[in-house]
């Protein structure tokens, strides 16, 4: 729903079935936004240390967004008439106040991290490294590369999540089409 920014679901790998893990998944994070692309009232941006973001007082409900996302995550507050999402906790993050996002600081495992990407994409293969078993990493280049690196079991399409492909989803065609309607 809109006011559920964050999910952790238990999935389990469609080629075997017997193995269950906890998978987290909110915002992407791309690296260049196909949502941000494709809003008609630049509601949606990037901001220069990683997080999209959402002004709500500026969207208009348009829901484009959404079209345009590779991984589908934007969601629709009907009562509010706005698009919500994930914002990476962009008021707390290091940049501003030195804090880390809510679901890093509640994570009761340490399974979540939070630091720059070429750090957090190091440590992402040295969490491979030490798991000793096939893993596939979501982020590196599906959408053209996003800030929220993950650790998978097993490809997304066996895990059951959104494929997106692995290039820049083009955003200026969609923002042609809906200025000249």
């Amino acid at each position: 729903s809109s006011n559920s920014w964050v999910v952790v679901n238990l999935r389990a790998d469609s080629e075997n079935r017997t193995k269950r893990h906890y998978q987290h998944w909110a915002c992407q994070h791309c690296e260049r936004p196909a949502c941000a692309g494709v809003c008609p009232v630049t509601a949606i941006r990037k901001l220069p240390h990683g997080p999209v973001v959402i002004n709500e007082n500026k969207c208009i409900g348009c829901r484009y967004c959404y079209q345009a996302c590779p991984f589908k995550i934007p969601r629709f507050d009907f009562a509010k008439r706005v698009t919500r999402k994930c914002h990476l906790c962009y008021n707390r993050t290091p940049l501003l106040n030195y804090m880390k996002p809510a679901c890093v600081a509640a994570c009761p495992v340490g399974a979540l991290a939070f630091d720059y990407r070429d750090e957090i994409v190091k440590e992402t293969h040295r969490r491979v490294q030490r798991l000793k078993q096939p893993s596939y990493i979501l982020g590196l280049t599906e959408a053209g590369g996003t800030d929220m690196i993950t650790i998978l079991p097993a490809k997304p399409k066996n895990m059951g999540l959104v494929v997106a492909p692995n290039k820049v989803v083009n955003h200026t065609l969609d923002k042609i089409r809906i200025s000249a309607s």
